[in-house]
C-alpha cells in the first residue's frame, strides 16, 4: 500500500450542513435574544457546530489514507432506512474487501470510556460530570444495520470495521473498563491512516469489484434520506418572534442595514453590500416558508418598491409562479442541499 497525501479521493457523497443546524443558525440571527428559549437554542447550536467542525477537521486525515490496489469510496453524512426507522453514519469508507464506519466526535475536557456499562463520561472544567452515549456501541449498531441494509439489497456482505475518531487534539482520554475494546476502536484523527493499514491487510478477501462498488454507491445515494427536523416548534418560535430586515454581516446579527443606491449600507460600520439580502431570503426560507409572496418580500426585506424587489430576484434567477395577485416565488434554490 502506498502512503502519501491524496487529492484524488473518491468522495461519492460530500459532507453537508444538516438542515437543523442551518435552521438554528438562522434562529440565532433572527430570534430576539430576550426570547425565553434563546439560550437553549444557542446551546444546541453550539453542540451542532462542534460536531460539524470535528467532521470537517477529519478531511485532512482522509487525504492521508494509503492508496490501495482497488479504488475505495467515501460517503459522508448518510442516513439510511432500517426497518421502520433510519440510522445515521458520519463517514463510511467502502473498500473492496471491507466497510469502515467512522463515528466522529469533537469532545472537550476529559472523557472516560466505560464500555462495560455502555457509557462515556465527560468532565469539562468545573461543570458536573455528564453521561453520554457510548460511541463504540453507537458505531457497532451502525455496522449491524449497514450489514442488514446490504443483505436487504441482495448485495455481498463484506466485513464491517468500525472506529470512533476523536477530532479534538486537546481532549484527554481515560479508560474505566474494557481497555482492549477502547484500544481497538478509539483513535485520535492523526492515527487514522496507521489504523487503516492493518485493517486492510487483515481483510484479505475482496468482495467487491469496481462494478459492485459503483452499484452499492448508487443505492446508498438513492436510499439516503435527509432528516427533516425543525427546531422552530420545539423552541416555540412564532412568526412575530422573527426579526425582519437585511442584517449587516460584519456587525451584531441584529443590526439592520439601510437601502441606498441599489445596495445596502450599515449605519454602524458603514459596510456597503450588494448581496446582503441573499442571507435574508435564506433565513425566510429556513424559518417561515420556501415560498414567498411580494407582500411578504416587502415586509421581510423592508422594501416598499416592488420593482426593486423584482430586480433583486432576477439577479438570483428566481421566477414567480401564478398570476399577478397570487404570485409566489420559490426560494428553495438558495438553500444548501442535505
Amino acid at each position: 500500500m502506498a502512503y502519501q497525501s491524496r487529492g484524488d479521493l473518491l468522495i461519492k457523497k460530500q459532507r453537508t450542513i444538516p438542515l437543523r443546524a442551518q435552521i438554528l443558525r438562522a434562529m440565532k440571527r433572527r430570534v430576539h435574544p430576550n426570547h425565553d428559549k434563546y439560550e437553549d437554542l444557542l446551546m444546541e447550536l453550539g453542540i451542532k457546530e462542534a460536531g460539524i467542525y470535528g467532521e470537517q477537521s477529519l478531511d485532512y486525515y482522509l487525504k492521508l489514507l494509503p492508496e490501495t490496489d482497488t479504488p475505495y469510496y467515501i460517503f459522508h453524512d448518510l442516513r439510511l432506512p432500517y426497518r421502520d426507522s433510519h440510522f445515521q453514519i458520519d463517514t463510511l469508507i467502502l473498500f473492496s474487501n471491507f466497510c469502515l464506519l467512522l463515528e466522529v466526535k469533537y469532545l472537550r475536557g476529559i472523557i472516560y470510556f466505560d464500555p462495560k456499562n455502555n457509557q462515556l463520561i465527560q468532565e469539562v472544567e468545573d461543570k458536573p460530570l455528564k453521561a453520554l452515549q457510548d460511541p463504540i456501541l453507537q458505531v457497532s449498531n451502525q455496522c449491524f444495520k449497514l450489514t442488514s441494509w446490504l443483505k436487504h439489497k441482495n448485495l455481498p456482505k463484506a466485513p464491517c470495521e468500525k472506529l470512533v475518531v476523536l477530532t479534538n487534539p486537546k481532549v484527554i482520554v481515560k479508560v474505566l473498563s474494557s481497555p482492549s475494546i477502547v484500544e481497538k476502536h478509539v483513535i485520535k484523527s492523526p492515527a487514522l491512516s496507521e489504523k487503516v493499514i492493518p485493517l486492510y491487510k487483515r481483510n484479505s478477501t475482496h468482495y467487491y469489484d469496481k462494478k459492485t462498488l459503483n452499484k452499492i454507491s448508487r443505492l446508498l445515494i438513492k436510499d439516503h434520506t435527509p432528516l427533516q427536523s425543525s427546531p422552530i416548534e420545539q423552541y416555540k418560535v412564532r412568526p412575530i418572534d422573527i426579526r425582519t430586515g437585511v442584517f449587516c454581516p460584519n456587525c451584531s446579527p441584529h443590526v439592520v442595514m439601510g437601502k441606498i443606491h441599489g445596495k445596502w449600507k450599515c449605519t454602524t460600520c458603514s459596510l456597503i453590500s450588494g448581496d446582503a439580502y441573499v442571507e435574508t431570503l435564506k433565513d425566510y426560507a429556513l424559518l417561515i416558508s420556501s415560498e414567498i409572496t411580494m407582500r411578504e418580500l416587502k415586509r421581510f426585506l423592508r422594501i416598499e418598491d416592488k420593482y426593486i424587489i423584482r430586480r433583486l430576484l432576477k439577479k438570483l434567477e428566481i421566477k414567480g409562479e401564478g398570476n399577478t395577485k397570487s404570485r409566489t416565488y420559490n426560494l428553495t434554490p438558495l438553500l444548501i442541499k442535505t
